[in-house]
Order: C-alpha cells, then structure tokens, then sequence
C-alpha cells in the first residue's frame, strides 16, 4: 500500500484509545499497553474502553469508542478475535484510522475459520481505508512519543529502528540495545502483518531523519520483489541489518505457527542477500554487535585486524577465530617490529600480530606508543584489543588498567587513527570479575567504543561491518 501520511501521527499520538480493557487487570491483556504509557508518563489522552467500569488504571472508561470525545490518533484493539470485526466497524464508524491490533487467533493457529476471518478483515480494512499494525502483535515503541508496550524504556530518541513481525525479539532488543549504550527511532512490531508489511514500514523509515540504521526480523514477506528493490534503494544511505527467521524446515515450520507467514526457502534468502546489500545476521545479540560497530566506528572496507593484548594461547586462538570469520590478522611490517623491539624487550613477548607483549610493558606511555604503531602499519585496517579481566590477580589488574588507559588516550587524542574496538572477558566467570567486566564495558562504551563479550563477536561483526562498507565501495550508484 502507499504510505498515508496519516499514520505518521501514531508515533507521536495525541490520544489513545484502548478497546477491550478490562478491569481485572490480567496479566499478559490489553491493560499492559495502558501501564506501558503510565510507565513512560506518556503526555496525551488515554481512552480505556469498558461499558462495565467507570475507570481503569486512573483514566476515566467510555462505554463504546462513539462515546469517546475526539478522534484518537490510535486505537489499540485488544479484544477476542470473535469480535474483531465489530472493533474494526466502530472504528470506521469513529473515523479513527490508526489501529494497533494486538488481538490474535486468526491465519496462524492452522484453523480454516481463523484464515477467513483474517481475510474478511482484510476487507474491511480496505474499505474504511484503516492503517493497522498487526494483529497478533505488540504495535509501537516511540521515544519521542513516550509509548511503549513494554514497560518502561528510554525516552532518549536514537538513530536506530527496528522493524519485527516478533513482539518477543522487540522486546529482547530494545532492552539488550541500551545496554550497549544504542538507542533507538522507533520500534514496530507487526505480528501477522495482513495490511501493513515491512515494506510500508520502510517506506516511512527511509525518509525519517530520526532514523539513520534500520534493523529488521522477518519470517514472511508479501512482497518479496518489492522488498529487493526497496533495500538495494535504501541499504547506500541507511544500513539494513536482517535477521530471517524461519530459513531451515524446523524455522519455517514454527513460523507458520507463530505469525501463519511462508518463511521462503533458503536459497531464495541467500540470493536476497547477494543482491540486495541488506547485512545479514544469526541472533539478535549479532544485530546488536553489528549495529554497535557500524553506529561507533567510521568506514572501513580493508579487514587486516592488529591484535594485542590476549597471552599466549590466547592470542593464537584469537587469530584463528578471526581468520574464520572473514578477517585477516596480516604479519606487522619489518619497520613497525624493529621500532617496537626498541622499547620493549624480547624475552617473553611477541611483537608478531596478535601481539603478546603486556608483561613487558612498563607504563600506559609505552602501550599508547604500541597503538600508535599499529595504527600506522600500513597492513592493519583494525585494532582489536583483548581484553581479560582477573581482579583478584592484582598484577594483572594493574596491567589491564594501564592498557585500558591507554586505549582511552588513543581514542580521545588520535581520532584520525584506524578504528578501535574492545573484547572484554570474564574467563573465570567469577561475580567480582564479572562486576569488574561490566564496569569497564560501560566506561568504553560511553566513550563510543564497540565493546564485545568475545572475540568470537567481535569477528563476526568487524566482518558483517567492514562487508557493508566493501560493498558500498563496488557498487556503482544508482541512477536518478
């Protein structure tokens, strides 16, 4: 469908209707997107509708959506499936044309009633020429709205949107992404999708300037050419990250249960992939790794990682993962190994890549100098450091420290240098080093440098990041 700017309001609505809100409060109904508003102090007019209540959550109940006082900007449908025709009648008969139906039970329980019904609605959305996200879905979060249906989230508007058919995976994301120090745009889950598709979706995304990075879930696409040409248009200005659920037989099976979608086969999605430019991932925590290198780090297409910091056994095992992943851990030049070999002795260090050379550095001054001959060396595009945490080894804590500080003077003081990113382990898994794990994660990501939980991620996305911008670079750009 061609976007109506009309929907445009439903992420910043002025007033909200609720219909199907119930005055027991059950967990898991309706009445959780009313507590989601409270949560963010949503600033417009909620509507709860209950013509057996005189209120619910605090807000004043209206007996049927006629006898609400204005036209809602959103009418979240939350009722039985039996009567999700009538909802949909009052509100062509109200005006309101924005629907977020959260109601289920339709094309994806396998029942033959539940696919006509899905179809009749159909219909009727066309005929009162209603926008509706869903059903079977968990609708919008809005920072700059303050709307969310699930619970409370930052009101801090970020570059990101998320485009899901799951309300699960929405809400995985959006609590795992400010952990990382990312916020977003927008968040649309959109269930079953029968009248609204990702495609609509991104039509609006492409020209939202809150929006920079889009990421997206899908099992099923309507429009499958539709789709292609819309990424390959947008995928140059804004990156699109894809997780596909549903490529293997089990995948495809557990979505036509979950959303009643036909998940494609996997061959059609690898040629989607080939073409289209779009980034794919595995799991929600590689979209997240993905998104953090592409938001922190500026264009890079060259894939010559510089290792330091993991010892020993550690620091070949490091190579070896990221050489499966894609990158290359290329020997340091003959020039940059003398010049390092001048401040730091021989015995018991490498200054090979990966390097091992922390027992024998003195002070953060000698391992500023090492960055900075890294980032010289014309063969490395990337600088890795691997970092493991053991606060009960003090010797070691206060080697990590001076390395941590001087990953910090590199990044303040030499932003022109080559991109820096960050693997901090916990080894042990103790709870002292895991507090000391987190710690340092969060003062490197407010400094705006990707942290990785491990090598194994930190690969994985320098390879999903530095492949975006390769491709980038290769392809001729589309004609106006």
């Amino acid at each position: 469908m061609a976007w109506d700017k009309a929907f445009d309001r439903v992420f910043a609505p002025r007033s909200i209707a609720v219909l199907g809100a119930s005055s027991k409060g059950k967990p898991g109904g309706v009445n959780m997107f009313i507590d989601g508003l409270k949560d963010m102090r949503y600033k417009g007019r909620i509507y709860p509708i209950n013509d057996h209540a005189d209120e619910i959550g605090g807000y004043k109940c209206y007996p049927s959506l006629a006898a609400v006082p204005e036209v809602p900007d959103l009418v979240i449908v939350g009722v039985n499936a039996s009567r999700a025709e009538q909802a949909l009648e009052e509100c062509i008969a109200k005006g309101a044309r924005n629907i977020h139906m959260f109601t289920a039970g339709f094309s994806e329980t396998g029942e033959e009633e539940g696919a006509e019904l899905a179809e009749r609605l159909r219909g009727i959305a066309a005929r009162g020429r209603l926008n509706i996200i869903g059903p079977n879905c968990m609708g919008i979060y809005s920072p700059r709205g303050r709307i969310s249906p699930w619970g409370q989230l930052p009101a801090k508007v970020g570059p990101i949107a998320f485009i899901t058919q799951s309300g699960a995976l929405g809400y995985e994301f959006t609590h795992l992404l400010p952990d990382h120090g990312l916020f977003m745009s927008k968040v649309i889950s959109y269930g079953n999708g029968y009248v609204m598709d990702c495609t609509d979706f991104l039509e609006y995304l492409e020209t939202d300037p809150d929006t920079k990075y889009i990421a997206m879930y899908l099992e099923g696409v309507r429009d499958g050419k539709k789709l292609l040409e819309m990424v390959k248009r947008i995928s140059p200005k804004k990156p699109v990250v894809i997780l596909k659920g549903g490529v293997t037989s089990d995948g495809a099976r557990a979505v036509a249960s979950h959303t009643g979608s036909l998940a494609g086969e996997g061959a059609a999605w690898d040629a989607f992939f080939a073409q289209s430019g779009a980034i794919k991932v595995d799991s929600i925590d590689e979209m997240v790794d993905v998104l953090q290198a592409l938001v922190r780090l500026p264009p890079c297409t060259g894939r010559g990682v510089g290792i330091i910091g993991g010892a020993g056994g550690n620091s070949v095992v490091a190579a070896d993962v990221c050489a499966r992943s894609g990158l290359a851990v290329p020997a340091i030049s003959e020039a940059t190994q003398s010049e390092m070999r001048s401040f730091i002795q021989v015995a018991g260090t490498s200054v090979q890549n990966p390097m091992d050379i922390g027992m024998q550095i003195r002070s953060p001054e000698d391992f500023l100098r090492v960055f900075q001959l890294l980032a010289d060396d014309p063969r490395i595009d990337i600088i890795l450091a691997v970092v493991n945490v053991f606060p009960r080894r003090m010797g070691a804590r206060i080697l990590s420290k001076m390395m941590l500080d001087s990953l910090l003077d590199y990044w303040r003081k030499s932003p022109h240098w080559k991109p820096l990113c960050i693997s901090i382990r916990n080894p042990a898994e103790k709870v002292e080093a895991e507090r000391y794990r987190l710690a340092l994660t969060k003062l490197f990501l407010q400094e705006g440098i990707p942290v990785f939980k491990n090598v194994e991620r930190a690969g994985r996305a320098l390879y999903q990041y530095t492949g975006y911008y390769r491709r980038l670079a290769e392809t001729p750009p589309l004609a106006m």
